[in-house]
């Protein structure tokens, strides 16, 4: 049981350090590996869709705009999702310490909302990036709905 809770721990900070890095990448950087994510998705989703005869060839005008009008609310996602994993990571660490009830839930949401103050405020040191406080409600958003899904995912496991 200690070697579980040792490297949950681990999985905790390894993610902290994964949101830091992100965080610290400058905006061109950051924008730039987005949207070469989106455009690969944009890309595998034309090709299976054409493959099917479903959709016709985009031009590459139309697949850029696609590209650009996704890039925005998708990275709002993966701030959210960041931190709904983080939530998830945490939860499980601070189970495994032998925290229950409302402290457990309690802690890690204040661990959250902290850890996402303190990244928006690195940021803010980072070429081309801001701290936005969107972001950080963002942020603790996406940790709220992993605790709701902790919770229920325990309740269903009784």
């Amino acid at each position: 049981m200690k070697i579980k809770k040792v490297i949950s721990w681990i999985l905790v900070l390894i993610w902290l350090i994964v949101i830091f890095f992100f965080s610290a990448m400058d905006s061109d950087n950051s924008n730039q590996k987005s949207k070469q994510v989106i455009n690969t998705v944009v890309e595998t989703t034309i090709n299976t869709t054409n493959d099917l005869g479903i959709v016709k060839e985009p031009s590459d005008a139309k697949r850029n705009e696609i590209v650009v009008t996704l890039n925005m609310p998708l990275r709002k996602c993966m701030h959210a999702l960041v931190y709904f994993i983080l939530s998830l990571l945490l939860l499980n660490a601070l189970h495994l310490s032998r925290f229950k009830n409302y402290k457990l839930y309690l802690i890690c949401v204040i661990v959250c909302i902290i850890y996402s103050l303190f990244d928006e405020y690195h940021q803010t040191f980072v070429n081309g990036r801001t701290g936005q406080l969107l972001d950080a409600l963002i942020d603790t958003l996406g940790s709220i709905i992993g605790l709701i899904v902790y919770y229920f995912s325990k309740k269903v496991k009784r």
